[in-house]
């Protein structure tokens, strides 16, 4: 947390150093949650909750810096600490921001992707309705990456336009089923188009692809060691990630009427000649707000079919069939999510949030799960 403390302390620096004419402005976010499974033993997917009660898994703080260097250029940099990590200090974001005339702006550096609905809030919790975004849709392990953006911004009749295509890569830790792995993407290349009617509803449509390097940290480092040990490369590199193609895409819709509120989206990814199987999830979330009270009712699910075919060819007789074997059907995902959650803007600034989640999987072996949690999100 020192590091933290350190780093803004940095910041504020920066606004007594600047020149005249750099506006400089910090804010910031956080979140205390705690979770637990209850009487229930098993963690719950995608995060690293069990019976136990803990105070760190999605507990965070963050301190953003921006400064306008001139009316066409501003530099925003974001300094976040996560729970999970031991609350490390790290460099979220820092980019520049070009605005190009009155309609389009070009961002150079570390951002973040457009790849779902809340992506450019995903860890500002005041931000959204939720505890957390449903995990059945927001599970891709990374949300930003190294390179440039140009976004169009437009006004049609009642019809708010807002479009943006991204270049670049990434390198470095992604989150999967709770774990961190060394990951990288290379040629990593998306688009993402938003349009907003009239205050109520709002569409978007998202389609990002890549190659898929490497991701290290799994059981399957040492399969492909093995494998490629004894003579059986290629078939590990049917297996493994080494500059396979990964797509993303999705699509959403919020609909809020003031008091009611309507919100799902539905994504799939993908990744060619390698084990991971391709990915179906989606949410439906539904609120109302009573006043500064609003309870919500959040279903979901995700499902993968296991690529069976790379067995095709491989003797069961085979020492490694059964290892194989293994690594292909962890892939398999029958998963469904019910979650009720209830928020609460006490204060300015602030809210409390709980949710009840339930977990259930219809792979054999695969334990269901229950989430209770609450917590504290504000900004400032």
């Amino acid at each position: 947390m020192n590091r933290l403390l350190i780093a803004a302390a940095c910041a504020a620096a920066l606004s007594f150093t600047s020149p005249a004419d750099a506006a400089v402005s910090i804010s910031g976010f956080g979140q205390v949650v705690v979770g637990t499974t209850g009487d229930d033993a098993e963690p719950f997917p995608e995060r690293n909750f069990d019976s136990d009660k803990d105070f760190k898994e999605e507990s965070l703080f963050a301190v953003q810096v921006s400064a306008d260097l001139n009316e066409h250029i501003d530099v925003i940099a974001q300094v976040l600490a996560r729970g999970d990590k031991d609350f490390d200090a790290e460099l979220a974001w820092a980019y520049a921001n070009m605005r190009l005339g009155d309609a389009f702006k070009l961002k150079v550096g570390r951002q973040r992707l457009g790849l779902f609905r809340y992506s450019d809030y995903l860890d500002v919790g005041y931000a959204y309705p939720f505890i957390r975004p449903p995990v059945s849709v927001y599970n891709l392990g990374f949300s930003n990456a190294d390179g440039l953006s140009l976004s169009h911004d437009a006004q049609l009749g009642e019809w708010y336009s807002q479009a943006q295509l991204f270049v670049g890569g990434y390198s470095g830790d992604a989150r999967f089923g709770g774990t961190y792995l060394d990951t990288k993407l290379k040629s990593l290349i998306g688009a993402s188009w938003s349009m907003d009617y009239s205050d109520w509803l709002s569409l978007r449509a998202t389609y990002y692809k890549a190659d898929v390097e490497y991701v290290r940290g799994t059981s399957l480092d040492t399969l492909e060691a093995l494998l490629t040990g004894n003579g059986l490369g290629a078939l590990a590199s049917t297996l493994i990630y080494d500059g396979d193609r990964g797509v993303f895409w999705g699509v959403g819709a919020q609909i809020d009427r003031g008091n009611v509120l309507l919100v799902g989206e539905f994504t799939r990814t993908s990744i060619d000649d390698s084990l991971y199987a391709t990915t179906d999830g989606w949410y439906l979330s539904g609120g109302y707000r009573f006043g500064n009270l609003m309870p919500l009712l959040t279903v979901g699910a995700k499902s993968s079919d296991a690529k069976l075919e790379l067995m095709d060819g491989i003797p069961t007789q085979n020492p490694f069939y059964l290892p194989i074997l293994g690594a292909v059907l962890s892939q398999a995902a029958d998963e469904d999510y019910v979650g009720l959650g209830l928020r609460w803007d006490f204060m300015s600034n602030v809210a409390f949030k709980a949710d009840y989640t339930r977990y259930r999987s219809d792979i054999p072996g695969v334990a269901d799960s229950d989430l209770l949690s609450a917590g504290v999100v504000f900004t400032f």
